[in-house]
């Protein structure tokens, strides 16, 4: 990347071994160059504030989007509490896999020139399969010509007391043997980031620790229960919209009503509690005065609701997860999720986000640079090619193609062929 970002930005990762995916990389990265699906040269590409990952379901759309959630539990509550969650190493390592579960991520703080490699290897132990953290790894990588990487922490083989620590001004002493007495199942990461004298470290660790899936699913209850949509915040979307009310008590109802005006066919949007502290939503459409609630809404206007909770949440989230956000929505709802999407994700000291989606018009709102198809070859083995270089591989001229690049080329060469040009087969 010639220009750093406006603020910190997860560029590339890569993962290998992890659950449906034996290797795969995306965005910039170092090993782009071992995991790139194209016969001819690859060239890695910086991710943006808002990347897609396309395709059908079973091609690990969200195993990518699992991968950094694995990493968001391994930082609170070590790798063996992560792998529980996914029913422990076995079922998490990927079937016919060699070498560790690996999951790298580069990461460039804002408007630096330099940016940061972490890896994390995970094996298990010959015998009793107990799993230990195999190599752990955090690198500066100056982007200049003839810089070479300078490592912060390494260590190889589960064996915390042999790793290196490169030196870095004002090192602490009592810092270094804190992070040395970590054991082969916590990462060392979760201390290093506390050391004030680097800065950056503190802020990645934050984007990999807040770092969720927001995928709402309705729920069959009783009544008006406000369970209605479920969250993996809070527990439902009123609790969601009840937290921001608690945190931004003067802002609450501009939140409410930018939110109101930005759904299709509503006129107000008000969040009640009663006596017993329950919290619910309830809802007026526009020409009506009759006050509607969540199960009487839609489910399409209700996950268009969780979303813009989201997006207008006044302290966002560094990286967020949108698992199939099109879901249920109409041809207006969702192109006000994107109109709003697009629109926020160039704000200054915004949200990262990778979203999922299999929607033909969700992909073609967006940009083929940002889209990246996974499918399986005929082996079975996932691949991902980005949207632009498809339509490169077609010989169309990007400057030309018009909102419906995906529709009237990709979809349209599959259609005809089986197949898009580069093999891979895209969603249907």
């Amino acid at each position: 990347m010639s220009v750093p970002p406006a603020y910190p930005l997860v560029e590339g990762f890569w993962v290998r071994n992890y659950k449906a995916l034996r290797q795969i990389a995306i965005g910039s990265c170092f090993q782009q160059s071992v995991v790139a699906d194209f016969s001819g040269d690859a060239v890695p590409y910086d991710l943006t504030p808002l990347t897609v990952f396309a395709g059908d379901g079973g091609v690990g759309k969200s195993t990518l989007l699992d991968a950094f959630a694995f990493l968001a539990d391994s930082l609170k509550g070590g790798i063996d509490e992560a792998l529980a969650r996914r029913g422990g190493f076995d079922r998490t390592y990927h079937f016919g896999g060699t070498g560790p579960i690996s999951i790298g991520v580069v990461y460039r703080p804002c408007a630096e020139p330099r940016s940061l490699t972490y890896v994390c290897n995970i094996d298990a132990a010959p015998g009793n399969r107990k799993p230990f953290i195999e190599t752990e790894a955090l690198i500066y990588r100056d982007h200049q010509p003839g810089m070479p990487p300078k490592p912060v922490l390494l260590f190889q083989n589960g064996e915390k007391t042999t790793r290196l620590l490169q030196p870095w001004t004002d090192a602490k002493g009592s810092d270094l043997e804190l992070i040395k007495r970590t054991d082969s199942r916590h990462l060392a990461l979760a201390l290093l980031g506390r050391i004030e004298d680097l800065p950056d470290i503190p802020l990645f660790k934050q984007l990999l620790e807040r770092f969720f899936v927001s995928c709402y699913t309705s729920v069959n209850t009783a009544g008006l229960s406000p369970a209605k949509f479920k969250s993996p915040v809070e527990g439902n979307l009123a609790l969601d919209l009840k937290r921001i009310k608690e945190k931004h008590p003067f802002e609450f109802t501009d939140i409410l009503n930018v939110i109101a005006k930005r759904m299709p066919g509503l006129e107000s949007i008000t969040l009640e509690t009663t006596e017993a502290g329950r919290s619910f939503l309830s809802f007026k459409v526009i020409g009506s005065d009759v006050v509607m609630h969540p199960l009487q809404i839609g489910e399409g206007t209700m996950r268009l609701l969780s979303h813009f909770t989201l997006l207008e949440d006044p302290i966002p989230t560094p990286l967020l997860g949108l698992e199939e956000p099109a879901a249920f929505m109409g041809r207006s709802q969702l192109m006000s999720f994107v109109q709003h999407l697009q629109r926020g994700v160039h704000e200054i000291g915004g949200t990262q986000y990778f979203m999922t989606t299999n929607n033909n018009m969700l992909i073609d709102q967006m940009d083929p640079t940002n889209v990246w198809f996974l499918s399986r070859n005929e082996s079975g083995t996932i691949l991902t090619h980005r949207g632009l270089d498809e339509l490169q591989f077609l010989g169309v001229d990007i400057n030309t193609v018009g909102p419906f690049w995906y529709s009237e080329y990709l979809y349209r060469e599959y259609t005809s062929s089986g197949m898009m040009a580069s093999g891979i087969r895209p969603p249907q």
